[in-house]
């Protein structure tokens, strides 16, 4: 300890139970965390990733408009496109054309394995953006029987070891 003290040494159960629970936490926030981007066509017009998929996995794509421009012609607030290149000559091109307070969504099915470069542009207005991927293997998941069990044999360990400590008593 810090002033001169003594402390115990930690036990081994509490090391698995503080190791199972940092996990199962760690897992909720790999999954729970999906990154929202404020794309502007004045400062900052594309939002840009490179996503490595597999086949099957989806690409959910959302923009919601949340200022209008300041053009007073246009009949929309926003507008812009989402671009995917998937190895063809053109690229998939998804345009998208919102007013204040709407939202847009496009899903993109993967038909190959592979890394692809992805886009979300405004030409118009401000927006959030948002790229979340659904993946088709839930091989990601595994962290959380991972964590489960590392926690579960920390406390299993730490029963036997209360169970077999001699009860001191006084006479």
């Amino acid at each position: 300890m810090g002033a001169g003290g003594s402390a115990d040494a930690m036990k081994f159960s509490d090391v698995l139970i503080l190791v199972g629970v940092g996990v199962l936490c760690a897992g909720f926030i790999i999954h729970g965390w999906v990154e929202t981007t404020t794309i502007d066509f004045e400062e900052n017009p594309e939002y840009g990733k490179s996503l490595t998929l597999l086949d099957g996995d989806k690409v959910e794509f959302n923009v919601e408009c949340i200022s209008n421009s300041f053009s007073t012609t246009a009949p929309f607030d926003c507008s812009g496109d989402v671009t995917i290149y998937d190895g063809l000559e053109e690229p998939t091109t998804q345009p998208y054309q919102l007013m204040e307070g709407e939202k847009f969504t496009y899903t993109f099915d993967s038909k190959d394995s592979g890394s692809l470069p992805v886009s979300i542009s405004i030409d118009m207005g401000e927006a959030e953006a948002e790229i979340d991927v659904k993946r088709v293997f839930m091989l990601d998941f595994i962290i959380y029987p991972i964590g489960i069990a590392i926690l579960l044999f920390g406390l299993q360990k730490r029963r036997v070891e209360q169970e077999s400590t001699p009860i001191d008593a006084e006479i």
